[in-house]
């Protein structure tokens, strides 16, 4: 089972394991907000209900380093090939250098982008002009953090979603 964390002003910040939910409840650093009914947590004297949802007292202050990840990529990128605008679930996707690293092109946030497995084949280690292809947008570091990129799971709580109006989660 996993726990929603909320910062202080009950934005999400990431998602927790059970144990982890419950230390923070049990040492004062959160309140539970939800919990879920069916799951009790048991000790030698007394029982305590899962934590569904947490809020931390303390505000949670978000990495402005965004780390440079394959999803981390694809995230920025919206899972979209950025040659062609198809959307892929990640499995199909793979990331493309726009400066190919044969022509000492670097693997970093402005020189790679998310692309599908045929734009990918297409280009091959071309530069755009040679392979007659356009990016949609020019890539760079984005200034959003990864822990805003929560996964949320089919079996996760319905209720979770009450706490992304802009849908941010995927």
């Amino acid at each position: 089972m996993r726990t929603l964390l909320l910062d202080c002003n009950y934005f999400p910040v990431k998602i927790i394991s059970w144990q982890k939910a419950m230390i923070l409840f049990l040492t004062e650093r959160a309140e539970v907000v939800d919990e879920y009914e069916d799951q009790l947590i048991r000790t030698v004297s007394t029982s305590y209900k899962l934590p569904k949802v947490l809020r931390l007292f303390q505000t949670h202050k978000l990495s402005q380093n965004v780390k440079f990840t394959r999803m981390n990529v694809f995230f920025r990128d919206q899972f979209k090939c950025q040659y062609c605008e198809i959307r892929l679930p990640s499995n199909e996707l793979t990331f493309d250098h726009v400066i190919p690293v044969s022509q000492k092109g670097g693997t970093n946030w402005e020189n790679v982008v998310t692309c599908c497995k045929g734009c990918n084949t297409h280009k091959g280690s071309k530069t755009l002009k040679a392979a007659n292809m356009k990016l949609l947008k020019v890539p760079k570091k984005p200034r959003w953090s990864p822990e805003l990129c929560l996964r949320l799971l089919e079996n996760d709580p319905v209720e979770w979603w009450n706490f992304f109006p802009n849908r941010l989660a995927s």
